[in-house]
């Protein structure tokens, strides 16, 4: 009889072994769920895109962009000058490592500054010269608060791109020509 008590006792205390080792498994450091990814908010814009087929006629494009605490003027050329073009029959004109440094707006003008890439650039032919120009005109004076725009490279007003074809020197308005 005391055999068979030991062996009931023993079985007894395996089971709760069993029991707290289960109930203990949980009981170390929880795992702390990451936490979620801040939203980054996107902000739709209306940018201007240079056509491959060659005609002089700008393509309206939307895009949505990562706006975060930027003010919409500079989402909008951020946009045009950092994104991919959607549409195949699109391109990007602005010279590699072209960079926005800031748009400010006083009394309907905004001043677009650019780095010191995109002033140094070549770009090829008046044509290409005069649709880069205007995709930036036309992509900025699209905001309401905006008529003109004034080109700056590093701060300072520019007299023309290194092509030569463009008085750069005041500010420019939307030329509906150059739009489709």
């Amino acid at each position: 009889m005391r055999n068979r008590v030991r062996s009931w006792v023993a079985c007894l205390l395996v089971a709760m072994m069993l029991v707290l080792a289960g109930c203990m498994e949980g009981a170390g450091p929880k795992a702390v769920p990451p936490e979620p990814k801040p939203q980054v908010e996107l902000t739709e814009v209306m940018v201007y895109r240079v056509p491959t087929s060659g005609t002089n006629k700008l393509e309206p494009e939307k895009v949505k962009y990562a706006a975060g605490n930027k003010a919409l003027p500079l989402v909008a050329l951020e946009a045009l000058v950092n994104t991919a073009p959607t549409g195949k029959n699109l391109t990007n004109l602005f010279p590699e490592g072209t960079k926005v440094k800031g748009v400010t707006v006083k009394n309907g003008v905004a001043y677009a500054d650019f780095n010191e890439a995109f002033g140094a650039a070549r770009v090829a032919g008046t044509e290409d010269e005069l649709l880069l120009v205007n995709s930036i005109v036309a992509t900025l004076t699209e905001l309401p608060d905006i008529q003109k725009v004034q080109i700056l490279v590093e701060g300072k007003p520019i007299v023309t791109l290194k092509g030569g074809h463009l008085d750069l020197m005041d500010p420019l308005e939307r030329d509906k020509t150059y739009l489709k």
